[in-house]
Parts: C-alpha cells; sequence; structure tokens
C-alpha cells in the first residue's frame, strides 16, 4: 500500500488510474460508524472473497 498526491483539480481518467494502479474502491464500515475508502487493484483472474460486480466470481 502506498499514499499518493493528487495536483490540484487533477482529473483521474483511465490512464492516470492505471499508472496508479486502481481499478477499484473498497468500502469499509467500522463499528464505531465511521467508513473507510480504500482504493484498490484488482486482479480480475483472482478477485478478493468481498468483490461485486463485474468482475465478482459466480
Amino acid at each position: 500500500m502506498y499514499a499518493f498526491q493528487l495536483k490540484e483539480r487533477e482529473v483521474l481518467a483511465g490512464q492516470r488510474l492505471n499508472e496508479l494502479e486502481i481499478n477499484g474502491i473498497r468500502l469499509t464500515k467500522f463499528k464505531n460508524g465511521e467508513i473507510g475508502i480504500e482504493f484498490i487493484w484488482i486482479d480480475i483472474e483472482n478477485p478478493p472473497s468481498d468483490t461485486i460486480g463485474w468482475v465478482a466470481k459466480k
């Protein structure tokens, strides 16, 4: 996991997302009510068990 800083008003188009290795997001709701967000790379051949949507294995 690494951090990145966008330029002011930088558009996150497909090419930039690929450069940053981002093709999905993971939302987590914690017991204290807070919500976490992670920008992630999903390997479509081996998606995480919590994957939903078009890439989820059926």
